[in-house]
């Protein structure tokens, strides 16, 4: 509900109507009106200022109209701001700074109209905001060379951590679509409200009630309970790309070119340019101040620490499920973030996880197509491909698998214990000077655990998200009392219903019980999870003696939910553990 800063009913509704011209002199100014006020009066924002921060390694120069250059800073701290740009590239760019025209960009520099048409309008904000240095990735890193390409993606943090604002392309879907046209319409209600004689916002001689009437505007997605910010957030391009992501989480504030109108995000809160009305309950996550401010530590198992672990988990929720151009930059686009999270959950950060953590978060399982979720999988289903990619990252990291994950989530260690060990994990990053980026082929992870065998099968078509467990006994082979864990595969390849056969599908696992819930605080009942695991492809001698028999491998194929009476009395303390490698 909003109305306009003339009527007579503004006094009583605050929001106002949204502004569509976004590229408008008028609206860039009233731009950069809210975000000087941000720097002046927001406690939070100011909290969280680096105005003597090194500078990136190079920038764009917009200060002339007509000429736009490279320049180099060599990472002083000269004072200067700059604005970033965190956008969809769409695909290749036509305009990239490369090892041959470097050198021309720095000297002769570049015409503005032979550049994409969102990087014209990044500058012409730029200009507006009287900030003459723009950091833009395409121009500001020699996309030709992997050498430059490692040392600035190792430095991205600070980028975005830095700028004294980002220009976020929530609108455009491709480089070339620029994001300063007028926005889409919304056609509101308008609902005709007619003030008391005696109002004090009217004259005394009004009162003739057609001169009393105001008008109050309503939003059409208001009737279909989806509120305005949901929509606005939901549309947001920025928002599925994976790249974008710590761009979004990093940045001190933002400038947000939406479909519908342009909004300023900072630490204080999210508001409209304008004063259009805002719903903040849906804003976007933002980082605790002890990730951004520097030589921050808190103590482990403490209040703070454990829900700056818990939102580690929720960002690779969100990140896990973002797109990738290449499947090889799921570890290297969130880098940046993990990089922010390392003193206070590393050290030890292995292929998305932490090692100090790594019980709990091995804990994540994949999810569902929407269409399988909906209707259940059945009888003549095409097998869902194998989708974990083991040159991405090792199985039992997320990053190998290609679809959004959930994670098992455990209100505090205090409540849980784990019944598994962590003797060794062990993976190389393919560029050191990328220590949270993608890791090399091979990497292992070494539990001392419970090695449990069962048998996996489907549940009836139309019970759709879960299969079923049968725990195995070790010796001799027999089920027992035919209990069942709740167990969730990353892929159901192999196990869709044959056409004509009510026979199910068995598929030999096994189970990894890790971490349980000792207190019944989780769902009521006395709970473990852990992973299930099968024999993989191949065994290699990872840890055998010279001339001696390769180690048994396995790798992860889900996660399962069950009560601790699912094992034997005793089965924690009588079953052996035995050193299992997980690749």
């Amino acid at each position: 509900m909003y109305t306009t800063a003339d009527d007579p009913a503004a006094p009583y509704i605050a929001g106002r109507l949204r502004i569509p011209h976004v590229g408008a002199p008028e609206v860039l100014a009233l731009a950069r009106t809210c975000v000087e006020e941000c720097t002046h009066d927001h406690e939070a924002c100011k909290a969280i200022a680096f105005d003597a921060a090194p500078l990136p390694r190079r920038l764009v120069d917009c200060s002339h109209p007509h000429r736009v250059r490279i320049i180099e800073t060599d990472g002083s701290t000269q004072g200067r701001r700059y604005v970033a740009l965190s956008y969809v590239w769409g695909g290749a760019q036509p305009q990239r700074t490369t090892t041959a025209n470097l050198a021309s960009h720095m000297h002769d520099g570049m015409d503005p109209a032979i550049l994409p048409q969102t990087i014209q309008d990044a500058i012409r904000v730029a200009q507006a905001l009287g900030i003459p240095f723009l950091w833009i990735d395409s121009l500001c890193i020699v996309q030709d060379s992997a050498e430059d390409k490692h040392r600035e993606l190792a430095s991205m943090c600070d980028v975005y951590r830095h700028a004294y604002i980002t220009i976020d392309v929530a609108r455009a879907t491709t480089v070339t679509e620029g994001f300063l046209q007028d926005c889409l319409p919304l056609y509101p209600h308008v609902v005709p409200l007619t003030l008391p004689p005696n109002h004090e916002g009217l004259p005394a001689k009004l009162s003739d009630p057609e001169a009393r009437t105001a008008k109050v505007y309503l939003d059409p997605a208001h009737e279909d309970k989806v509120t305005r910010a949901e929509w606005l957030w939901g549309a947001s391009e920025t928002a599925r790309r994976g790249w974008c992501l710590q761009e979004t989480l990093l940045s001190r504030r933002s400038l947000v070119f939406t479909w519908l109108t342009v909004q300023l995000r900072c630490r204080a809160a999210t508001q409209n340019v304008g004063g259009a009305a805002h719903d903040g309950r849906h804003d976007f996550p933002r980082l605790p101040d002890d990730i951004l401010l520097p030589d921050r530590r808190l103590e482990r198992g403490s209040v703070e620490w454990e829900q700056i672990h818990q939102m580690w988990h929720q960002i690779v929720e969100d990140y896990s499920g973002r797109l990738h151009s290449y499947a090889e930059d799921k570890l290297v686009a969130c880098a940046a973030i993990a990089k922010m999270f390392a003193p206070v959950l590393g050290p030890g950060y292995v292929a998305g996880l932490w090692r100090g953590t790594l019980p709990y978060d091995l804990l994540w399982r994949g999810t569902l197509p929407y269409d399988l979720l909906w209707r259940g999988p059945q009888r003549g289903d095409e097998p869902r491909p194998r989708i974990h990619k083991d040159d991405c990252a090792p199985s039992w990291s997320w990053a190998s698998y290609d679809d959004r994950v959930q994670y098992v989530t455990y209100a505090d260690e205090e409540s849980s214990m784990t019944v598994a060990e962590v003797i060794e994990c062990s993976v190389t990053p393919q560029d050191e000077a990328l220590r949270y980026g993608p890791t090399r082929p091979g990497g292992a992870l070494v539990l001392r655990a419970q090695l449990c065998p069962c048998r996996c099968y489907q549940r009836q078509p139309g019970q759709a998200g879960t299969l079923d467990l049968e725990v195995v006994s070790l010796a001799p082979l027999q089920v027992l009392d035919r209990l069942r864990l709740e167990a969730s595969l990353d892929s159901e390849a192999g196990l869709c219903y044959t056409e004509g056969s009510d026979e199910r599908n068995y598929l030999e696992v096994w189970a990894i019980p890790l971490v349980g819930n000792a207190s019944g605080a989780r769902k009521g009942e006395r709970v473990v999870d852990g992973l299930i695991v099968a024999r993989a492809e191949q065994s290699t001698p990872l840890s055998a003696p010279e001339g001696g028999q390769g180690v048994a491998l396995y790798r992860r194929v889900g996660v399962f939910t069950g009560f601790w009476d699912i094992f034997y009395p005793g089965y924690f303390t009588q079953t052996p553990r035995v050193e299992i490698t997980l690749v």
